[in-house]
């Protein structure tokens, strides 16, 4: 590698740079919603980022739109393409969502759970950890739906940012089921 080459190499820390400078420019453009009082998110003491969405709809209209691994991930905005496949009474799922310069892939194996599904990762070169789980409870006139998620991209990104943008990545989420339940 030639000096002048060297110099231009970027670092893990230029990166993250990167990451943050493109995470608030997608971010500033995003007006708070009014339906706050619909989806709630938290982040847990174990950086786990929580959504919870209250529905006017039994669990089985729920369940028929998040059945299929491909349909749930269409229903997050930074999917660009998901395909499953059988894996036992699973679905190992090949993703690619959006990247910093490039999609992101990631291959997941996504079960069925007592009252949801949880998907683990199975590989990625561009996650050190990733996985999420749906929970669905039925309540008095409807249904509770919870999607709780950790992702640990394989750049340093400063915790906060990286939970704050996955917060309002999982609320568009949330707010793209409703509309798929109740249109």
């Amino acid at each position: 590698m030639s000096i002048r080459a060297a110099n231009f190499a970027p670092s893990r820390w230029a990166l993250a740079g990167v990451v943050t400078a493109l995470v608030l420019a997608t971010s500033a453009g995003v007006r708070a919603e009014d339906d706050t009082s619909k989806v709630t998110t938290s982040v847990t003491p174990q950086g786990e980022v929580v959504a919870q969405l209250k529905l006017a709809a039994k669990p089985a209209a729920i369940r028929a739109i998040l059945a299929s691994a491909e349909k749930s991930h269409g229903l997050a905005p930074t999917t660009y393409e998901a395909k499953a496949s059988p894996d036992g009474s699973c679905e190992r799922v090949k993703l690619k969502v959006r990247g910093l310069f490039a999609p992101f892939e990631i291959e997941t194996r996504r079960c069925p759970t007592t009252h949801g599904w949880k998907e683990t990762l199975v590989a990625s070169a561009n996650f050190t950890e990733y996985w999420n789980e749906w929970t669905i409870q039925e309540t008095d006139g409807g249904s509770t739906v919870t999607f709780k998620t950790k992702t640990i991209p394989n750049v340093v990104v400063p915790a906060a940012l990286l939970q704050s943008e996955t917060r309002r990545v999982v609320a568009k989420l949330m707010r793209n089921l409703s509309a798929a339940v109740i249109p």
